[in-house]
């Protein structure tokens, strides 16, 4: 059984999730200038950006749920 986080603990998995949101904020805000762009090379840019929050969130998600594993942040 794991002990009780510790307050930076808790705070440092409040952060992840934090991150994770304003990845997915920024994607909602990509998708939306993409429906609105009609400029191919600028889209092509937004495209790329979006590409990248994706990944951005992608990699959060894996390091939130790998510290959820650990016995230093896990439930």
């Amino acid at each position: 059984m794991s002990s009780p986080l510790t307050e930076k603990q808790a705070r440092i998995l409040i952060l992840f999730k934090e991150a994770i949101e304003k990845e997915q904020d920024a994607q909602k805000m990509y998708s939306e200038m993409l429906l609105n762009c009609e400029d191919p090379e600028l889209k092509e840019i937004i495209e790329s950006l979006l590409v990248a929050e994706q990944a951005h969130e992608e990699i959060l998600l894996d390091r939130y749920a790998a510290l959820r594993k650990t016995d230093k942040y896990g439930n």
